[in-house]
C-alpha cells in the first residue's frame, strides 16, 4: 500500500517544553492507524502537525510525497480532513449546511456551494446513517450525533486522509463501536487513510490495522497492532500492570490488574 501521510523527525516545543521528539512515521492508504498514549504524550499536537495547524521546530510533513509547506492550506485541505474532540456551537445552521461546509476547500472565494456540494453532503450522512438529523439545528443535537455531523463534514471534505483525535467522545457504547466500523469501512471502501488519537487500547485492538505507541513525546512503538500491543509494551505506555485476555482473531483486550483483583 502506498504511504499517504510521512513526517521526518519532527519536533515540536510549547514555549521552552518538548512535546514531540524526533518522530518519524509513515502511515498508508487503506489503513487505520490508532495512536495511543497517555494524556499529555503529545497525541492531539502530532495529529494538528500532520496536518500543518501548529509549524513543527524542525522536521517535514509529506502528504504523498509532497511537503506540506510547499502547499496552501486550501490544498492541504483538499487532502486531509480533521475531526476535533470538542462539539462546538456554531451559528444556528442546519446539519446539512455544517456538513457541506467540508466543500470549502473545493471553492473558490466567492462561491456558494451547489447541487453537487448538497449531493454529497447527503450522501455523507447516509453513509453515516444520520440522514435523518439533516434539518435539524446542529446546536440541538446531542454531543454524540455532532460528532457523527462532524465526521460527514470531515468525510464529504476528502476521503484520501482523515485525522480523527478521540472520536468516540461524546458517544453512547452502541454508536463508538457502530463508528469505528464506518471508519474501518472507510478505509477498506474507500481506500482512506485513517489516524485517530484514542484513549481505549482496546478499541484500537478491536478495530485499527496498525498501531503507534507514544509516550512523553517520543515513539517506542509502532507497527501491526497484534505485534506492537503486547503486555509488556502496554505496562510500559500507561505505566501500570495490566492483565492480557484472550480475543478474537489473536488479539487480547487489556484490563489494569489490581482492577481486576479488586472486582473479583
Amino acid at each position: 500500500m502506498a504511504v499517504a501521510l510521512e513526517c521526518r523527525n519532527l519536533f515540536f516545543s510549547h514555549g521552552n517544553t518538548p512535546v514531540l521528539k524526533g518522530i518519524s512515521l509513515a502511515m498508508k492508504s487503506s489503513t487505520f492507524t490508532a495512536i495511543l498514549g497517555r494524556n499529555g504524550s503529545g497525541k492531539t499536537t502530532l495529529l494538528h502537525c500532520l496536518n500543518g495547524i501548529r509549524k513543527a521546530n524542525s522536521g517535514t510533513v509529506h502528504i504523498k510525497g509532497t511537503n506540506i509547506q510547499t502547499l496552501s492550506r486550501k490544498q492541504v485541505a483538499q487532502h486531509i480532513s480533521l475531526v476535533i474532540q470538542e462539539n462546538p456551537e456554531v451559528f444556528p445552521f442546519t446539519v446539512l449546511d455544517v456538513v457541506v461546509m467540508g466543500r470549502a476547500p473545493f471553492l473558490g472565494a466567492t462561491q456558494v456551494p451547489g447541487t453537487r456540494d448538497y449531493k454529497l453532503a447527503k450522501q455523507a450522512l447516509e453513509t453515516l446513517d444520520v440522514a435523518h438529523l439533516a434539518e435539524v439545528n446542529f446546536n440541538r443535537i446531542s454531543g454524540g450525533e455532532r460528532q457523527m455531523a462532524l465526521l460527514a463534514c470531515a468525510l464529504v471534505q476528502t476521503s484520501d486522509i482523515m485525522l480523527l483525535d478521540e472520536p468516540t467522545n461524546h458517544l453512547d457504547f452502541k454508536n463508538q463501536y457502530l463508528l469505528l466500523n464506518k471508519i474501518k469501512q472507510l478505509c477498506r471502501q474507500s481506500n482512506t487513510a485513517v489516524v485517530a488519537a484514542m484513549h481505549d487500547p482496546n478499541m484500537a485492538m478491536l478495530f485499527a490495522d496498525e498501531v503507534i505507541l507514544l509516550k512523553k513525546g517520543v515513539i517506542f512503538g509502532t507497527g501491526p497492532v497484534r505485534k506492537v500491543m503486547t503486555k509488556a509494551n502496554m505496562d510500559q505506555l500507561y505505566e501500570t500492570d495490566t492483565t492480557a485476555l484472550p480475543f478474537v482473531r489473536d488479539g487480547h483486550f487489556f484490563i489494569p490488574t489490581d482492577v481486576i483483583e479488586t472486582i473479583g
